[in-house]
């Protein structure tokens, strides 16, 4: 083979590499998806498949589950109970948009009487009081509760806000026939808060939730004082050692 062709083939092999580079780099370059938290795949500085790391969603490994400590039922007149129950969650950096859960109360032989289901948000490192009110049960007294989710928890990453509302000058009165709760509350932000609801929460000597009521208010002005009250129509049956006045409102920060 003479010099050139050999000189022609070597023009012609380099002629055809860089085409099939240039090719190759627009396919690529048209192709490529960087890694993202919604492409089904272990990919970036994700923990798990599109949870962890940048991504919103949290890993399974990354949270504990919430804390139910107890669920109770209060008879607010024959035949019909509230029913709360305390629920904490633990973790500092992350929350629950929404998530079902299910009440329900059995007499004292276990025949279920009612069944209430609803829907909360948990905030990061919160105490969440999950109150229903007046579930009717017939002439059968209700004598146990079961609280539980039942759905999958589906964390995402949360910054929690810090909690605006102040609850101050708390008093209880007239325990021995109709007790009454009286407390002030104040928004010490620079915005409204609506939807604000605060649960109240009674115990007993053994430190054991004996009544609850919860009053709700559509919206506190910034920086403004209002008044709450609970009644319940007779006395506590046993003897009162502390109550609890929980406020709750969205803290998201969204």
């Amino acid at each position: 083979m003479s010099w050139g062709t050999r000189r022609r083939n070597t023009i012609i092999t380099l002629f055809f590499f860089i085409v099939i580079a240039i090719v190759g780099w627009v396919l690529y370059d048209a192709l490529y998806e960087p890694p993202n938290c919604f492409d089904g795949k272990f990919n970036g500085d994700e923990v798990n498949i599109d949870c962890g790391g940048s991504c919103a969603l949290r890993c399974e490994s990354q949270v504990l589950n919430p804390i139910i400590h107890w669920a109770r039922s209060f008879e607010v007149s024959p035949g019909v109970y509230n029913v709360l129950a305390y629920v904490e969650n633990p973790n500092i950096d992350s929350g629950i948009e929404s998530i079902p859960y299910r009440f329900r109360v059995y007499d004292e032989d276990n025949v279920l009487l009612q069944e209430r289901r609803g829907s909360t948000s948990i905030l990061p490192k919160s105490v969440i009081p999950i109150l229903e009110n007046t579930l009717p049960v017939g002439q059968l007294d209700a004598t146990r509760v079961t609280f539980e989710f039942t759905e999958p928890f589906v964390w995402y990453k949360q910054e929690l806000q810090d909690n605006l509302i102040v609850v101050q000058d708390e008093q209880i009165s007239r325990l021995e026939d109709s007790p009454r709760i009286r407390a002030t509350i104040k928004n010490t932000g620079i915005a409204p808060i609506k939807d604000l609801k605060v649960i109240a929460i009674v115990y007993d000597l053994n430190n054991n939730a004996m009544a609850s009521s919860q009053t709700i208010l559509n919206t506190v002005p910034a920086n403004q004082n209002m008044e709450i009250f609970y009644a319940w129509p007779k006395p506590f049956a046993s003897e009162m050692s502390r109550f609890e006045l929980i406020p709750m409102y969205d803290r998201s920060g969204k």
